[in-house]
């Protein structure tokens, strides 16, 4: 055998053949055999699958993220109401000296505001109508 074998010498020539006429009989057999077939429509029950699913899909969802919803209402731990009235002097002086962090910053920034008029920024109400409320009052009869 010879193993150096060129492309070259390889005789060329169709080694496929097409029957005669093929390609002009080939539409017409394709129609017949397509024709033949005939359409057959789809059952009324297919016909309604379609509608009812797109339906179905935003109530699937709905219904996940209500369930989702519900159980993490439920697993949340009910936040207990404090008092403040209930809670005694000692308990709170001890709380903010555990926890509380004073600087003398903090206390400078406290002499600043003393300057500006803090009724009017935190009760919302003008010095005259604070005035007529606190008349109502009379403080001087009110015991300590």
């Amino acid at each position: 055998m010879n193993k150096d074998i060129k492309l070259s010498d390889i005789p060329r020539h169709n080694v496929y053949q097409v029957p005669e006429k093929y390609f002009d009989r080939l539409p017409m057999q394709i129609m017949e055999r397509t024709a033949g077939a005939g359409y057959t429509p789809a059952p009324w029950y297919v016909a309604a699958l379609k509608p009812l699913r797109l339906a179905l899909a935003p109530l699937v969802l709905l219904l996940v993220v209500g369930v989702v919803y519900f159980t993490q209402l439920k697993d949340q731990p009910e936040q207990q109401v404090v008092n403040l009235a209930t809670v005694t002097d000692t308990d709170i002086v001890d709380y903010l000296s555990t926890y509380a962090v004073l600087e003398s910053t903090d206390l400078a920034e406290l002499t600043s505001l003393s300057d500006q008029e803090m009724t009017a920024e935190f009760l919302n109400v003008s010095s005259k109508a604070a005035e007529e409320e606190l008349e109502y009052y009379q403080l001087n009869t009110i015991d300590y």
